[in-house]
């Protein structure tokens, strides 16, 4: 059996060190999202000077949810879309066959 790699990373957010150990994400992808992370708690900081590092980091979490289901939405539109074009190009070509 083939054992899995762990990799281990720290990154800085928010002004504070994090060591992050995984086994099924890279080094580089752990510290793209750190790096997400960090800049929407900064961004949220600047814009609401909030005393509490909590408070930022929660905030930060429920924009970042908010951006990730406004695109999975837009995404599943899409998937409809296409389905409904598909379905209508395999009607027309079993118009055009039959």
């Amino acid at each position: 059996m083939k054992k899995s790699q762990t990799n281990e990373v720290v990154v800085n957010i928010f002004g504070n060190d994090y060591r992050i150990t995984s086994e099924d994400m890279d080094e580089e992808r752990i510290k793209k999202i750190a790096e997400i992370v960090d800049k929407k708690m900064r961004d949220i900081h600047r814009e609401f000077p909030l005393p509490s590092t909590t408070k930022i980091a929660v905030l930060a979490c429920l924009n970042l949810v908010d951006e990730y289901l406004q695109k999975e939405e837009h995404l599943n539109k899409k998937i409809s879309e296409l389905e409904q074009r598909i379905n209508s190009l395999i009607l027309k070509i079993d118009e055009v066959i039959t």
